[in-house]
């Protein structure tokens, strides 16, 4: 084992292995889980001298189980949640996949939701939300030592967005909030589960940007950078209307009550300048979803003031966190909702102090927000979700979340 720091596995009977699912979808990447094989045998040492011995093989899922009846005794089974993880790991084009996605049309994998472990009702959802260039395997060192602590084990879920980080930060927003949504509403169509409504969103870098657009509601502070005008007195279609609207108008999501932000640029980032932002567009090449609807723009370009980094192309997620765009620095001074509890995790590198410093990527002052219910500063770069302090200060608020009496009083929770 290497690579993963903590080895969340249990000593029993039986013998640990790792199961790999069939590949349904064409550059989609096998599931793996662990699991333990047990060998029951029935009988004593009298019909096995006799030839006569049965024995039969039992496959537990280390998910759904963690012990065996023998003989009228419950026991521990052996079981390795890291194993199938860091086997996983070792797929090189998992590393390249952040890369791939960020530069290309292709969607290597589909924008969605994606477990680290079965559905199970009554365990709260934290979602990691992967950042710039980035795809959800640079999560794994915290996934792996989170889930080995027993009490979030027991009350938590770890889900997991991925997406084309290249594309339109409000058109990735979009796509993780129709995401959530979604699998609430496929997985509890009944509202049965209240764990399923009390989620926690953790993004890093441009993750941090979705996140918030999960639980803000902006009204119309962002529609006015681009217009004096109200959205419905504009002479466009019903499409071009919605499309606007879904770009512009956010609302806290009923299901979402705790964010984390780690390395938010939430001022823009220093390193997104207009000559990054020109070489990468060299190489990028945003999907039909993201380009198509900006095309209907042609419709309302002269009846809006578009701000100069969106006026003649669509925006990449580079330009969006362009320290100068304004649809930015507007969403920055918005606080989430009532009822939304947010924390700050801001790296700096070397002997800065607040408010100085950055992490080679994020300037201090740009991850800072007044907001937050906490801010924990860590000494590193910029990816910093691996490193022992912030996933101590991860754990510590997910502990804070789940706790016996941390959920809402009655008539308080967010309208369904």
């Amino acid at each position: 084992m290497r690579g993963l720091t903590v080895r969340d596995r249990q000593s029993g009977l039986g013998a640990p292995l790792i199961v790999v699912g069939k590949q349904l979808e064409a550059r989609r990447f096998p599931r793996r889980f662990p699991a333990t094989l047990f060998l029951r045998v029935t009988g004593d040492t009298h019909p096995w001298s006799a030839g006569r011995l049965t024995a039969s093989l039992e496959l537990f899922s280390s998910y759904e189980s963690g012990t065996v009846e023998v003989a009228g005794q419950t026991v521990p089974l052996e079981g390795d949640l890291t194993a199938p993880l860091a086997w996983g790991l070792n797929d090189s084009q998992i590393w390249k996949l952040g890369a791939q996605q960020f530069f290309s049309a292709e969607e290597r994998i589909k924008c969605d939701i994606y477990f680290t472990q079965p559905y199970e009702p009554g365990r709260v959802p934290v979602v990691f939300v992967h950042g710039t260039f980035s795809s959800p395997v640079w999560w794994a060192e915290m996934w792996n030592t989170l889930h080995a602590d027993p009490a979030l084990r027991e009350r938590c879920q770890f889900w997991n967005f991925g997406y084309n980080s290249g594309n339109p930060i409000s058109h990735s927003a979009a796509s993780l909030r129709a995401a959530l949504l979604h699998k609430v509403e496929q997985l509890d169509p009944e509202g049965k589960d209240p764990a399923l409504r009390r989620m926690v969103v953790i993004g890093h870098s441009q993750g941090g940007l979705l996140a918030k657009l999960t639980v803000t509601d902006t009204g119309d502070a962002l529609w006015k950078l681009a217009s004096s005008r109200d959205l419905d007195e504009l002479d466009v279609t019903p499409e071009v209307r919605a499309a606007r609207r879904g770009n512009f108008f956010f609302t806290r999501l009923p299901c979402v009550e705790r964010v984390v932000f780690i390395s938010t640029p939430h001022r823009g980032s220093y390193f997104a300048t207009s000559l990054v932002r020109k070489l990468a567009r060299m190489f990028m090449t945003l999907p039909e979803t993201a380009v198509n609807a900006p095309v209907d723009l042609l419709q309302v370009r002269q009846q809006l003031d578009f701000p100069k980094e969106v006026r003649h192309a669509v925006p990449s997620s580079l330009d969006g966190m362009s320290t100068k765009n304004p649809w930015l620095l507007a969403l920055a001074d918005l606080p989430p909702a009532p009822g939304v509890t947010a924390h700050s995790i801001v790296a700096i590198k070397g002997e800065d102090e607040p408010p100085k410093g950055s992490d080679g990527v994020v300037k201090y002052v740009s991850a800072h927000v007044p907001y937050v219910d906490s801010e924990c500063v860590v000494r590193s770069g910029h990816s910093c979700q691996d490193k022992p302090t912030t996933i101590e200060e991860v754990r510590r608020i997910l502990i804070e979340h789940v706790k016996p009496g941390s959920a809402p009083a009655p008539g308080t929770e967010a309208p369904r």
